[in-house]
């Protein structure tokens, strides 16, 4: 029998930007060729030679910061890696990375909304995802770029692995992704959430070739996102160090065990940034702070007395920092029936994949 399963908290807070409804069971995509920006969008600039079609809607006026509760509310964003229930036995009581969060959720009391949809690139983030990210988050977990990456992998396919496709997709294509990430990101970062990026994972391919050509390309790919989060100062989820081959449910997609292992990561991430810290609580450049006055200068005696009694610059301290835990409860891999039939959180999307991920299935066999 299945144990007890805790209350959830599903969240009740608005969306940013609600979707268009056609009936109560059916939402509607809002068309890639929409109406033109409103005259209060603003754009994240464009690099050179990289399309910029991420944007965020900036507020007609200035607007209070929420009151927040003490329980986090966490937002996973991105594609299939977190939202990989359709690649399970859900029959069997395979759990996805949803069904596991949501377990560790209602152990701490904790929301979660589900944003990520199988089959979603970067510009399917930036265009359905962040717009209606809740007000009242305080977490987001983002994965995205590997379908990205995937429509290289289809290029370099089509070309038969030429030397020339194949240094065009490590030189050129690589970059416009990398620049792509960076810009996504900045706009999540805007909401004023704690922000964690994930590292993209090895594909578990048979074939050494493309196990050969994933290795090089990730090794490259992941090293820029590290990078683009030192420079952002946002946490890792290193996900490229987590999972062995018994963590796949097919070439692509992770299995129960490997959706565990997030869970462990997305866990320690949350632990690790209260909710008292988020950063839209507070103003985002140094000289706009409240002034802390050190306690040598409260206490001149300690001065004299030569005692080390700190400085308020330790409180202004970077938090980002790198997981890759992989280690996760066993008992966590094992079928649950009872929570795998439960919904469990707020979802936003359907269930149906993306078109782009039902074209990859020739990469799930490989």
């Amino acid at each position: 029998s299945s144990p007890l399963i805790p209350e959830l908290h599903v969240a009740s807070c608005a969306p940013r930007k609600r979707l268009q409804k056609m009936n109560q069971d059916e939402i509607v995509m809002p068309e890639h060729e929409s109406t033109s920006p409103a005259d209060d969008e603003v754009t994240i600039p464009e690099e050179a030679g990289v399309d910029n079609n991420l944007s965020r809607k900036a507020p007609d006026e200035p607007q209070e910061v929420p009151v927040l509760e003490s329980r986090p509310h966490i937002v996973l964003m991105g594609d299939s890696t977190l939202d990989n229930a359709r690649y399970l036995n859900l029959e069997a009581g395979e759990l996805s990375v949803e069904k596991l969060l949501a377990k560790r959720c209602a152990e701490k009391g904790w929301e979660l909304t589900l944003l990520a949809q199988d089959g979603s690139t970067l510009d399917d983030v930036a265009a359905y995802q962040v717009p209606i990210i809740p007000d009242c988050a305080t977490h987001l977990v983002l994965s995205a770029s590997g379908n990205n990456l995937l429509i290289l992998l289809n290029q370099m396919n089509a070309a038969g692995f030429s030397l020339g496709s194949m240094y065009s997709t490590i030189g050129d294509g690589l970059q416009e992704v990398a620049d792509k990430y960076r810009r996504l990101l900045q706009a999540i970062k805007a909401s004023g959430c704690h922000v964690a990026c994930c590292t993209v994972y090895r594909p578990n391919f048979k074939h050494i070739f493309l196990r050969s050509l994933a290795t090089m390309a990730l090794g490259l790919h992941n090293t820029r996102i590290h990078q683009i989060a030192v420079d952002l100062e946002l946490s890792v989820l290193d996900m490229a160090s987590l999972f062995d081959s018994e963590d796949f449910a097919n070439p692509l997609e992770l299995s129960t065990r490997g959706g565990s292992k997030v869970v462990e990561n997305v866990t320690m991430f949350v632990q690790d940034h209260p909710t008292t810290t988020i950063p839209r609580l507070f103003p985002s450049s140094p000289e706009s702070r409240p002034q802390q006055r050190c306690l040598s200068a409260v206490d001149p005696l300690a001065s004299v007395l030569g005692l080390d009694i700190g400085c308020c610059a330790a409180a202004h301290q970077p938090t980002r920092k790198v997981y890759a835990n992989s280690m996760a409860p066993e008992a966590w891999s094992k079928p649950d029936q009872a929570l795998a039939d439960r919904e469990t959180c707020q979802q936003v999307f359907s269930g149906a994949p993306a078109e782009f991920s039902q074209a990859q299935e020739q990469w799930r066999h490989a």
